[in-house]
């Protein structure tokens, strides 16, 4: 838990990241971005994707990140890709 009370949903050595599904990739990048700020990391994101339809978010924070000049790692994955990682 931060100081102000949020909470980055992982935090590794080397970044924080913030995962959320495809709809709200716009609200991660800040969360990402605020995160690794306050703990001194790389920022970001797992954006999850439930459908191949959700691509489309992927191309949507890529652009958004390449124009904008922002260090931000994004890592896509599908629900069943994140389910193998807890098994």
């Amino acid at each position: 838990m931060l100081p102000d009370r949020t909470r980055v949903d992982c935090l590794t050595d080397t970044h924080a990241v913030e995962f959320d599904f495809g709809p709200k990739w716009a609200e991660a990048i800040g969360q990402a971005l605020y995160y690794a700020s306050q703990t001194n990391r790389k920022a970001a994101v797992v954006l999850i994707l439930r459908s191949p339809k959700d691509e489309r978010y992927v191309r949507r924070i890529e652009a958004a990140v390449a124009d904008s000049g922002i260090k931000l790692d994004i890592w896509p994955m599908s629900r069943l890709e994140l389910l193998a990682l807890k098994n």
